[in-house]
């Protein structure tokens, strides 16, 4: 089990990244090459560029002779695409290395990960071509799932929106469950390289603000929230608790909106994962409908107690979140 001390090092390196791994399918090198590239500036990262395409056993026979006859000029393809991503991230000041294997994504990019020593990983919510199967749906939930470092998605409503040289306003959903201060302290990490403003937003969904009063759950909540501040926060951004009653994902996604936020950083508790297709999957909806990049990071198995230095007010709306942390 790690110490608070270990873990506080493991979120300022999870913060500012020497390592970053972009995944690509190739047909979506236009969008995320130039948020990986940016983000490597930022934090001095080396970067990794990684394509798999599938081997001709893991296809239909009816399709198989047709791919291993294309075998060798796709992965020529491929590492000529990949060197061509790696001359421009190396023209922009960047180190890249690019990489091309065979297999499926959801086996090759974990184990990649922990080859390398990734602190982070890039990944695209909707492939076209060779991965294309392979990068929606369950696949892309299972990398998700089974990396412990940090992933930052750029999701479709992403893809034309001008790449910021750093970000300058992040929004932090807080759940209050068990063990979000270890997310909060991500983002506000972030916050303080970055020197971003950042906002840490909680919502009580319909269900709490039903069952309870809401404004006495708003005002103990917001009391709750602001015990996540750093004393000395004012000395490099500026920092507002805020509370909403409503829809989680909505106003999650509304107030990032009219703050025009440029990221927004989700914190996942492993227990629940993404759940895709349930009926309160908030991080997987962030994902595909936020306008800005989202990084998600998921706590580790091994929390230690002592991590947890402030205790939520007493009738937080400890369900709000469900799958988040």
């Amino acid at each position: 089990m790690k110490t608070q001390s270990e873990y506080q090092n493991l979120i300022r390196t999870y913060a500012v990244p020497d390592r970053i791994l972009l995944a690509t399918d190739l047909d979506d090198t236009e969008y995320l090459l130039p948020h990986a590239i940016a983000q490597a500036l930022a934090t001095g990262a080396t970067l990794t560029l990684v394509h798999v395409t599938p081997r001709a056993e893991s296809i239909p026979l009816d399709a198989s002779a047709i791919y291993s006859a294309d075998a060798a000029a796709i992965l020529v393809e491929a590492r000529w695409t990949l060197d061509g991503m790696a001359a421009k991230a190396y023209a922009s000041g960047v180190a890249a290395n690019p990489i091309v294997c065979q297999g499926t994504p959801q086996r090759i990019i974990p184990e990649l990960v922990k080859t390398i020593g990734a602190d982070r990983l890039i990944l695209g919510t909707h492939g076209r071509r060779h991965m294309k199967k392979m990068l929606l749906g369950s696949v892309a939930l299972e990398i998700l799932n089974s990396v412990e470092i940090p992933v930052c998605t750029i999701g479709p409503n992403a893809h034309t929106r001008p790449t910021p040289g750093t970000p300058k306003r992040i929004l932090h959903p807080v759940s209050l469950h068990p063990g979000h201060e270890q997310s909060a302290r991500l983002a506000l990490e972030m916050a303080q390289f970055y020197q971003a403003e950042i906002t840490l937003l909680h919502v009580i969904d319909h269900d709490f603000g039903n069952e309870y009063r809401p404004a006495p759950a708003a005002e103990s909540t917001r009391t709750a929230v602001e015990r996540l501040i750093p004393d000395e926060a004012p000395l490099w951004t500026y920092v507002h608790a805020q509370v909403e009653v409503g829809g989680v994902v909505d106003h999650i996604l509304n107030v990032a909106t009219e703050m025009q936020a440029d990221l927004i950083v989700l914190g996942i508790d492993p227990a629940e994962g993404y759940r895709p297709g349930s009926g309160d999957g908030i991080a997987y909806e962030v994902i595909i409908r936020a306008a800005c990049p989202v990084i998600t990071a998921r706590h580790g198995a091994e929390v230690s107690a002592e991590m947890s230095e402030s205790k939520p007010a007493p009738g937080h709306a400890a369900g709000a979140f469900a799958g988040m942390f």
